[in-house]
C-alpha cells in the first residue's frame, strides 16, 4: 500500500523514466481540469462574498463586528469603552430607513431632516453626538478601515466624550440601485440635572471642528434645518498607546452562535483560498524546473508552455481579492458632530 502511494506520487510530480520525464499533474489535459476547478472555486467564493450582503444574517453581524472594531480601537488609544444604547440603535435604524426611502444619502435629508433630529426623535437627550455614514460595502473590516482612514469619521470613533453607540445596516435601493447603508450613532446622554444650554468653541478646535448647540427640535421635518446646525468633524494625530484588547458586545445585536460562525467562514475563506493557490502555484513552479532541468536533453515544449501558463493563470486568480475588489468603492461623508456645553 505505501509503495503503490509513494509510485503514483514520484509518477505525478518527480520527472523520471517512469513517467517519460512528464510529471502526471504538468500534462496538459490534468492542468485543464485543475485550472477549471481552481476558477470555478474563486468564482463561487466571489459569487458568496457578493450575495451574503443580502442576507439579514450580514446586517446582525455587521454591526456587531462594527462595534466590536470600534472597541478595539478605543481600547488601543486608552479610551472608555462605549456601551450599546437601544435608542441609539433605534434611531441608526430609522436614520438608514429614511435614507433607502427618500433616495439619499447625506448627513442632512433633502426636506432639512439634520442626524440630531433621530436622536430627539426615539428620546435620546445628550450632551454630545456624532454621526458616521456608509454605503456599498461588503465587509466589515474594510468598512471600518475605511472610516478610520478618514479623519472626520476617526475623530468620532476616537471620541472620548462618547461612552456610547448604536449602529444600524439595512439593505436595499438608493436611486434604482441596490445598496447596503450604515449608520454608526455616538452618544454622551445628558445628566438628570439640567441647565441653560450654551455655545462654546473653543480657539484650539481644528478649522473643520464646529461646536454648535441644537434648539430642540419637532417632529417637523422643515422646523428641524431651522433650529440646528450641522458641524464637520477633524482629528488630531495624537501618540497611540497599546493596551490589551476587550470588547463587549451587546446583547441586542449580538450574532447567534450559527452567524458568528458563518462570518467567521466568509471572513477566512478568502485569505485561506489565496494561500492555498500560491501554494499550487509555488508547487507547479518547482515541478517545471524539475522537468526541465533533470534530463536537460529531452524537452517537451508543449507541457512548459502549458505549465506556465498554468502558473501565471493560478498566481493571477491568487492575487485577485474579491472583498478589496466590491468594497473599493465604499462611499462616506465627512463624520458630524455636534457637543452641547452645560456649565
Amino acid at each position: 500500500m505505501g509503495n503503490n502511494i509513494y509510485r503514483k506520487m514520484h509518477k505525478t510530480f518527480i520527472p523520471s523514466k517512469k513517467n517519460d520525464y512528464q510529471p502526471l499533474i504538468l500534462r496538459p489535459k490534468n492542468l485543464f481540469i485543475l485550472a477549471v476547478i481552481l476558477v470555478v472555486i474563486k468564482f463561487l467564493l466571489f459569487s458568496w462574498f457578493f450575495y451574503f450582503p443580502q442576507t439579514s444574517n450580514f446586517a446582525v453581524v455587521t454591526s456587531a463586528k462594527l462595534i466590536e472594531l470600534v472597541e478595539q480601537e478605543r481600547v488601543v488609544n486608552n479610551l472608555n469603552e462605549l456601551k450599546i444604547n437601544d435608542k441609539l440603535t433605534k434611531a441608526a435604524q430609522e436614520k438608514a430607513q429614511d435614507m433607502l426611502e427618500n433616495n439619499y444619502f447625506a448627513h442632512t435629508s433633502p426636506s432639512g431632516i439634520t442626524p440630531w433630529y433621530w436622536f430627539n426623535k426615539v428620546g435620546y437627550n445628550y450632551v454630545a453626538a456624532g454621526e458616521n455614514l456608509a454605503k456599498d460595502f461588503t465587509d466589515s473590516e474594510y468598512l471600518h478601515r475605511a472610516w478610520m482612514n478618514s479623519p472626520s469619521h476617526r475623530a468620532n470613533i476616537l471620541n472620548g466624550k462618547y461612552d456610547e453607540v448604536g449602529i444600524a445596516v439595512l439593505e436595499g435601493e438608493m436611486n434604482g440601485k441596490k445598496t447596503i447603508v450604515a449608520v454608526q450613532l455616538f452618544g454622551k446622554a445628558a445628566s438628570v440635572k439640567k441647565t441653560a444650554p450654551k455655545i462654546v468653541q473653543s480657539n484650539t478646535t481644528p478649522s473643520n471642528v464646529g461646536i454648535a448647540l441644537p434648539k430642540p427640535e419637532t417632529n417637523l421635518p422643515e422646523n428641524v434645518a431651522a433650529n440646528q446646525e450641522l458641524t464637520q468633524t477633524g482629528v488630531q494625530t495624537e501618540e497611540i498607546v497599546t493596551s490589551p484588547i476587550s470588547t463587549t458586545i451587546g446583547e441586542s445585536i449580538r450574532p447567534s452562535e450559527n452567524q458568528f460562525i458563518l462570518n467567521e467562514i466568509t471572513e477566512k475563506s478568502e485569505p485561506f483560498a489565496q494561500k492555498i493557490y500560491f501554494i499550487i502555484a509555488g508547487l507547479a513552479s518547482l515541478v517545471l524546473l524539475l522537468t526541465v532541468f533533470v534530463n536537460i536533453r529531452i524537452q517537451y515544449p508543449r507541457l512548459i508552455l502549458a505549465s506556465i501558463i498554468f502558473i501565471v493563470l493560478i498566481a493571477g486568480i491568487a492575487s485577485f481579492n474579491a472583498q478589496s475588489f466590491l468594497n473599493k468603492n465604499i462611499d462616506t461623508l465627512d463624520g458630524a458632530s455636534v457637543e452641547r456645553i452645560i456649565p
